[in-house]
């Protein structure tokens, strides 16, 4: 009799990355275009070089469909830039240009204020079958298996190529009290 896959488990917890001189959170798109710009040249010459010419454009284009999309799932306008998590624990792999973690339980943030993409949201801009999802619609996929099958849900063994995004979009009052 042919064993059944284990089905991976929703991680409890997601991960902020980011540069403690900068500060937990913050979002490049909330800058006007000339200090993300001087941000984003500051960024390539001390740990992000190929961060291309075009990704400030690019950014802003992918967080136009993100809030339109979110907007749609959560069933409300949204007022607020989104701050990025991974979803599980990223906190073990180094990164020069956001070597800080914080590491915080999905339960304290607000069911109706984050949103999921399967991948980079940069990413799933441009793919024919892009996606936003609520909490959720992201457990139920976790429930069924496939559609999360083959995203890192950790750092742990190493750096991850295919990871779940999460936009947070309420609840940063309660992200500014964890300790970072």
């Amino acid at each position: 009799m042919a064993r059944r896959p284990t089905l991976p488990e929703m991680p409890k917890v997601v991960t902020h990355r980011y540069h403690s001189t900068r500060g937990v959170c913050r979002n490049l798109c909330s800058l006007c275009d000339a200090n993300a710009s001087r941000l984003l040249n500051r960024l390539r010459s001390e740990s992000r070089p190929t961060l291309k010419p075009n990704y400030l454009a690019r950014r802003r284009t992918t967080e136009r469909w993100l809030s339109e999309a979110a907007s749609k799932v959560l069933g409300r306008t949204l007022d607020q830039r989104p701050a990025y998590f991974f979803l599980g624990d990223f906190s073990y792999f180094a990164d020069l240009s956001r070597p800080a973690a914080l590491v915080i339980p999905l339960s304290s943030l607000p069911s109706e204020g984050i949103t999921f993409t399967l991948g980079d949201s940069m990413s799933v801009v441009d793919e024919r079958t892009r996606r936003v999802y609520s909490l959720q619609e992201m457990s139920a996929l976790f429930l069924k298996g496939e559609a999360v099958a083959g995203f890192g849900l950790s750092d742990r063994s190493g750096f991850q190529t295919r990871f779940i995004e999460v936009q947070v979009w309420d609840g940063l009052s309660i992200l500014s009290t964890q300790s970072p």
